[in-house]
C-alpha cells in the first residue's frame, strides 16, 4: 500500500511544502492494480491540494497503454493527438518541452493550464495536463519542479504497472498454466533469474536453516561497475544483452545449492548457504567466490566486433549473526557493495557494524539536510582571490556552510558528496547562488568594492533541465549583474555532456556570466573539449600546489598548466596557496589571480567587509 499523510496546511507555492508532498508521494509499494489506483488517486489529489488547481488529469494516446486506462478512467483518459495539439505543439511536447495553454480570456485572475509531456521509453505516450494554475505561480521554479517531479513519477509507474499487466494479461488470455502464473510472479522477464520476491522467501528459509543447524552462510550484493556508460551510450538494446550474458555468466559459476536473483537495473544478488561451520572458513570461501565473480564478469562482452568492458563491485554478508535478523541481510550486503565501489570499483567488501554506524550517519545526514534550507541552517563563507603581481583583490568565492540544528558545523567535505548523490543539491546549488547574488548586491549598496563573485556549481546541478533558467531567474529576483557573476564548474561537467555544458555556458556568456574551470589536471583533462570551451579561467587543483617549492613535479605540471592557458587565452587563478614561497613561485611564472590561506582563510560576511575595507585603504 502506499502511505500518505497528510502535511500541515501551508502556502500552495511554499517550496518547502512541496518538497515534503513530492517526498511522500515518492513513496510506492503498490502491488497490484486496486492498490495502484489508491497511489494514484492519492497523488492527484495532493498535487491539487498542495498546488491548490481545479484539477490534474492524464491524457494517454490512443493506442497507448490501453489496458492502464480501462483501470481508472475518472483521471486517465485517451485522446487523439493531432486533434488536440497543433504541430508546433507536438513538436516541443515530443522534445520534452512544457507547453502552457490560456484557461480563457474571461478569466480574470490570468490562470493558465501546464501541459507536461509524458513518455515510455523515447516513445511519447500522452500528457499531464495541471488545470487553471496562476501565471504567478508558474513563475516559481519550485512550482515548475514540482509538476516535473510529479510528471515524472507518473510516467514511472505507468510505466511499471503497464509491465506488469501486459504480463498478467497475456497469461490470462492464453489460459497459460499455473506455472506460468507462478513464473510472472517470482521470475525476472529478461534474464529468466528469481527476483526480489522470491529472493526475499529464500533468505527466510536459508536463515532460519543456518540458525537451527549452527552453518554459515553468505549473502552477496553485485553491482555492475562501468554498466551504465555502455547503456547511455549504445542503448538498451545493448544493455538488456549485456545483461542476460551477466545472467548466464552467474549460472555458470553457482554451486548446486547457491541461488543467483536480479533485483533490478544493473544489481544481483547470491545467496551461499552451508558454507562452513566455522565462520573464518566461510568467510574465505564467500570471499574467493566473490573474486571468481568479478574476474568472470570482467571478461569482455563482444558487440558489433567491439569489445566491451564492465566490471562488479561486491558487497558480503555473513549470516546467522549476533544481533541480525534475516531482514537485515539485503541492506547489510548493499552497505558493504557501496564500500567496495568506494574502494575504487572491481572490489569485495565484507559487512561490518562499524561500516553500518558509518551508512547510518550518511543517512542522517542526508535526512537532516533535506530541511536544512528551511531551517535556515545554510550559510555562505567567502575566500578573497588576489592579483599574483599586486596583491589586489579582484573577487571572492562563495563557500558553503552548515551549521545543523545552529549547533553543530558539518563539515562540507562531508555533506557536499551526501547532496550530489541526489537531486538534494540542485535545490542547494539554487539557494547559494540567490544568497550570493543577494549579498554581493548588497556589498555594492554599501560601497564595498569586490569586482566580482564565484559559485561553484555540481555537475548533477549543471545537467539539470532548467539549470539556464535558474540562473537567469536569480539574476533577475536580485538585480545581480551578470558581468559580474563567475560560475565555477569541474571537468568532469564538460567531458560527460560536452555539447550541453558548451550549449548551457555558451547561453550564459552571452549574457556576461564567466566560467572558470575547477580544480583543473585533478581529473582527466581532455584538451579537445577545452579549447572549445567558452570558459575564462582555469583553476590549477590545490593538491599541485601545496608541495611546491619541494616537489619539482608539482612545479613542473604548474609551469605546463599555466604556458597552456597563456597560448589558449585562459587566465589562471592556483588554489590553496599557503606560502611566500608558493606565492613568489607563482609570480616568476606570470600565473594570473591566487586565493588561500597565505592570503586570508574563507571569512563571514562581516570579516570580508572589514578585509575588503582594509585592502582597499
Amino acid at each position: 500500500m502506499c502511505n500518505i499523510t497528510t502535511p500541515q496546511d501551508e502556502p500552495a507555492t511554499n517550496a518547502t511544502h512541496l518538497d515534503r508532498v513530492l517526498l511522500q508521494l515518492s513513496v510506492i509499494d503498490w502491488h497490484d492494480s486496486n492498490e495502484f489506483i489508491l497511489f494514484l488517486e492519492n497523488l492527484i489529489n495532493k498535487t491539487q491540494h498542495a498546488l491548490n488547481i481545479a484539477t490534474v488529469n492524464i491524457n494517454l494516446f490512443s493506442g497507448s497503454l490501453t489496458d492502464v486506462v480501462q483501470l481508472l478512467p475518472q483521471y486517465i483518459s485517451t485522446i487523439e493527438a493531432s486533434a488536440n495539439f497543433s504541430d508546433i505543439e507536438l513538436s516541443r511536447l515530443n522534445s520534452g518541452d512544457c507547453i502552457f495553454k490560456s484557461a480563457g480570456e474571461n478569466n480574470k485572475e490570468s490562470h493558465v493550464t501546464l501541459i507536461i509531456p509524458l513518455f515510455k521509453g523515447d516513445k511519447f505516450i500522452g500528457v499531464i495536463n495541471f488545470y487553471d494554475m496562476l501565471k504567478n505561480d508558474i513563475t516559481s521554479s519550485h512550482v515548475i519542479s514540482f509538476c516535473h517531479a510529479i510528471a515524472s513519477l507518473v510516467q514511472r509507474n505507468l510505466r511499471l504497472l503497464d509491465n506488469e499487466f501486459q504480463c498478467a494479461l497475456s497469461v490470462t488470455k492464453a489460459s497459460e498454466s499455473q506455472e506460468q502464473f507462478h513464473s510472472l510472479a517470482f521470475f525476472d522477464v529478461l534474464t529468466g533469474l528469481a527476483n526480489r520476491r522470491l529472493l526475499n522467501q529464500k533468505i527466510e528459509t536459508q536463515y532460519e536453516l543456518a540458525t537451527n543447524t549452527e552453518v554459515v552462510g553468505a549473502l552477496l550484493f553485485i553491482d555492475l561497475d562501468y554498466f551504465k556508460a555502455i547503456n547511455d551510450s549504445l542503448g538498451h538494446a545493448v544493455g538488456d544483452a549485456i545483461l542476460v550474458e551477466v545472467a548466464q555468466r552467474l549460472r555458470e559459476i553457482q554451486r548446486e545449492q547457491d541461488f543467483i536473483s536480479r533485483l533490478g537495473g544493473d544489481e544481483f544478488v547470491i545467496l551461499l548457504p552451508d558454507l562452513s561451520e566455522n565462520p573464518m572458513h566461510a568467510e574465505q570461501h564467500a570471499n574467493l567466490f566473490a573474486e571468481r565473480l568479478i574476474e568472470r564478469i570482467s571478461e569482455p562482452y563482444s558487440y558489433k566486433g567491439q569489445a566491451l568492458h564492465i566490471g562488479a563491485s561486491i558487497g558480503v554478508t555473513l549470516f546467522p549473526s549476533k544481533n541480525q535478523q534475516a531482514v537485515d541481510l539485503l541492506k547489510q550486503a548493499d552497505t558493504a557493495m557501496y564500500q567496495a565501489k568506494s574502494n575504487g570499483r572491481k572490489k569485495v567488501s565484507f559487512f561490518n557494524v562499524k561500516m553500518q554506524r558509518k551508512a547510518d550517519k550518511r543517512l542522517h545526514i542526508y535526512n537532516c539536510l533535506k530541511s536544512a534550507i528551511a531551517k535556515n541552517e545554510l550559510f555562505l563563507h567567502y575566500q578573497p582571490q588576489h592579483m599574483v603581481n599586486s596583491n589586489e583583490i579582484i573577487g571572492v568565492e562563495a563557500l558553503l556552510r552548515w551549521h545543523l540544528g545552529g549547533k553543530q558545523l558539518i563539515s562540507p567535505a562531508e555533506f557536499i558528496p551526501i547532496a550530489e548523490e541526489t537531486d538534494l543539491i540542485i535545490d542547494i546549488g539554487i539557494w547559494v547562488l540567490q544568497a550570493a547574488c543577494r549579498q554581493f548586491v548588497e556589498w555594492q549598496s554599501q560601497g564595498i568594492c569586490v569586482p566580482q563573485i564565484s559559485v561553484n556549481v555540481s555537475t548533477r546541478q549543471f545537467h539539470d533541465d532548467n539549470f539556464v533558467d535558474s540562473v537567469l531567474m536569480v539574476l533577475d529576483d536580485t538585480g545581480m549583474d551578470p558581468m559580474q557573476l563567475n560560475l565555477e564548474i569541474t571537468e568532469s561537467v564538460v567531458i560527460e555532456h560536452a555539447e550541453d555544458a558548451i550549449r548551457k555556458m555558451t547561453d550564459l556568456k552571452n549574457i556576461g556570466v564567466s566560467f572558470a574551470v575547477d580544480d583543473f589536471g585533478s581529473g582527466y583533462s581532455s584538451l579537445s573539449y577545452l579549447k572549445r570551451l567558452p570558459a575564462n579561467e582555469l583553476k590549477i587543483d590545490r593538491s599541485f600546489i601545496q608541495d611546491i617549492p619541494y616537489n619539482v613535479s608539482d612545479m613542473a605540471i604548474v609551469e605546463a598548466v599555466l604556458a597552456m592557458a597563456k597560448h589558449m587565452g585562459f587566465n589562471v587563478t592556483a588554489e590553496g596557496v599557503e606560502s611566500r614561497q608558493q606565492l613568489e613561485f607563482l609570480q616568476r611564472q606570470d600565473c594570473s589571480f591566487y586565493q588561500g590561506f597565505y592570503a586570508s582563510k574563507p571569512l563571514s560576511n562581516d570579516n570580508l567587509v572589514l578585509y575588503v575595507k582594509r585592502q582597499q585603504g
